[in-house]
């Protein structure tokens, strides 16, 4: 036999031996199609990890793997693209000439749409059985869902191959996806409070709409350990169906959106300017002229003419005319050597990815304004995190916190792999000087004061309000039109435990101004925050029988041995025990102590795990 004639069997030996796989192939793919599956259509395969759960504060699911359908397409099989697209097309909401293009142009196996919804799935299962679908199938799949659709940009989402893609689904993947059980991973639990993230929500949604506006943030922190217990941004989206918003519309407005904060802004830099001694509480500045640099011809002016005022008078009447006057106390080098160390021009390092650094210009770019500008919150960009985070300087006696998203790491038997906890980053002003700065935030919610909208009952608020120009970098001027208005606030204001901040951009509503339209939104925050955390006033307990007494904050009891008695301390009274090496500390909730494990008289052994629920 010649090469050429052994060449041509064995083309045709290959060719029938491809020819009876390809029948093989097409046989078992028909019996599966034809013949009811011996596998429960939501089995889980048996291969697959268990990506675990994120959960609130106190347990309640955000995020969590369930079994959902995806719709396969054998085209062989499709002789009328078309009558199965406009079937498919109305139960999947999506477009049917499209649809019918994908089942024409490919031969072979085609991914339909990935983990649909139950609904959905039982339609198609009907049209099935009725012969309306021939070629399609329901393959399960493992899908992440998220029942409460809260903060979502902060839990983020998760794509095809169960990858996280943004936000705790991303930054904590490798937790997520790793566990001590076969294939079932560890689960997260969030510093956020669920309660206040829906009624968060709700009222930033509500503010959206009502003011017109771009976007509105609204952040809810307490004030002791930076624990974010509320992120709200909108507009928002819907996790469980991202792919259907653009990026921009999924972004995480809180770490990434950048702004000029405007007057709230004068906290900070009178702040920086009291630290470094350039005022002090006697100095007094004539606003009535305006302020006005005689080498340049730069002014600045008020919306009202204050006249004589103090630093307490700057706040209180936000005055843009006081506040460049104080700043010429200090240095350039010195005043932007304080923002930095409050955290302006750098990320706070919150765990959440896409945070933007911010816009400060080193003193170098400096113009002969910049110091003035920079003083009433212009010519600095700006994130809410940073906002909040350099809140956490007032109410921890000078040190600045990082933000915490994340309270602990735990497995599925209940095993804490890792707990976060109160983390500060430097020590940026006095004490004295942070309770100044609260003492003269209370004045602006007083009478004549900016932010005097801010009043509910039997709870001291230290606020600042803001009205910031946009910048329109088209005409390279202010606008005319676009603002930003702006409320931060801290409460009580004697001792802080919660931080509320909210930012309107673009109100297009009956005002622009933060103290009309911004701090209502905090007012009403707070009417909810205040009884459902515990807060009454100052900060301390009230007891009703028969009339009203305020019994004094027990002291922290000395750890001798056994576990002592937690019940009725007050939350600021137990920040000493986070500090203790031997014990693993859990703050559930803010107020008092109504409930503790290990009970009262257990050994005191270290590493015990003591946890505190507090109302």
């Amino acid at each position: 036999m010649s090469a050429a004639e052994t060449t041509r069997r064995r083309i045709r030996t290959v060719s029938i031996a491809l020819a009876v796989l390809a029948v093989g192939v097409l046989t078992r793919y028909g019996a599966l199609m034809l013949a009811p599956s011996e596998t429960p259509q939501n089995a889980a395969p048996a291969d697959r990890e268990v990506r675990g759960p994120i959960l609130d504060r106190h347990g309640r699911l955000l995020a969590v793997q369930t079994q959902l359908d995806t719709v396969t397409a054998w085209t062989p099989a499709i002789a009328d693209p078309d009558g199965v697209a406009t079937t498919l097309s109305t139960i999947l909401d999506t477009d049917r000439e499209e649809l019918a293009e994908r089942i024409r142009t490919r031969d072979g196996f085609l991914i339909v749409q990935r983990t649909i919804q139950p609904d959905q799935s039982e339609s198609i299962r009907t049209a099935m059985q009725n012969d309306e679908l021939p070629g399609i199938r329901l393959e399960p799949d493992a899908a992440r869902t998220y029942p409460e659709r809260a903060a979502a940009a902060l839990v983020g989402y998760v794509g095809v191959d169960n990858a996280g893609l943004a936000g705790i689904e991303y930054l904590f993947g490798p937790d997520l996806l790793s566990g001590a059980g076969a294939g079932v991973g560890n689960q997260v639990f969030l510093t956020i409070d669920l309660a206040i993230q829906e009624v968060t929500d709700r009222i930033a949604a509500a503010t959206l709409e009502r003011e017109g506006a771009d976007r509105v943030m609204l952040l809810v922190a307490d004030a002791d350990n930076g624990d974010l217990l509320a992120v709200s941004s909108f507009p928002s989206f819907d996790p469980n169906r991202f792919r259907d918003y653009s990026d921009e519309e999924r972004r995480n407005q809180p770490v990434s959106y950048i702004y000029e904060p405007g007057s709230v802004f004068k906290v900070f830099s009178v702040a920086a300017m009291l630290e470094l001694g350039g005022i002090d509480l006697d100095d007094t500045f004539d606003t009535s002229g305006g302020y006005i640099q005689e080498e340049s011809g730069f002014s600045i002016t008020d919306l009202a003419d204050y006249g004589v005022i103090d630093a307490r008078g700057i706040i209180r009447f936000s005055s843009n005319v006081g506040a460049a006057y104080a700043s010429e106390t200090v240095s350039n080098e010195d005043f932007y050597a304080m923002l930095t160390r409050l955290g302006f021009g750098r990320r706070t390092q919150v765990d959440l990815n896409g945070e933007e650094r911010g816009l400060l210009a080193p003193v170098d770019r400096w113009s002969e304004r910049s110091r003035q500008t920079l003083a009433i919150g212009q010519e600095i960009g700006v994130t809410a995190m940073q906002m909040i985070a350099a809140a956490t300087t007032l109410s921890n006696d000078g040190v600045l916190l990082r933000p915490q998203v994340v309270s602990r790491i735990v497995a599925e038997d209940g095993a804490v792999i890792r707990r976060f906890g109160r983390e500060p980053v430097e020590a940026v002003l006095s004490a004295q000087t942070a309770r100044t700065m609260l003492d003269l935030m209370v004045a602006a919610t007083g009478p004549g004061g900016t932010a005097r909208s801010i009043s509910v009952p039997g709870v001291p608020v230290a606020a600042k309000t803001g009205t910031a120009e946009v910048f329109d970098v088209a005409s390279g001027r202010y606008s005319t039109e676009h603002f930003l208005a702006s409320t931060l606030a801290l409460f009580p204001a004697a001792d802080p435990e919660l931080i509320v901040y909210v930012v309107i951009d673009y109100p297009r509503g009956s005002s622009i101004y933060g103290g009309r339209i911004a701090a209502p939104v905090v007012d009403e925050l707070i009417e909810f925050l205040a009884p459902y955390t515990g807060v009454g006033v100052d900060g301390s307990p009230e007891v009703v029988h028969p009339g009203s007494v305020t019994p004094e904050l027990r002291q922290l009891p000395a750890l001798d041995g056994v576990v002592p008695d937690f019940t009725g301390l007050a939350k600021r009274t137990l920040l000493p025990l986070l500090a203790v090496e031997q014990l693993q500390v859990d703050l559930i909730g803010t107020g008092w102590v109504v409930r503790q494990f290990p009970e009262p008289g257990t050994t005191l052994v270290p590493g015990l795990e003591l946890t505190l629920w507090l109302e």
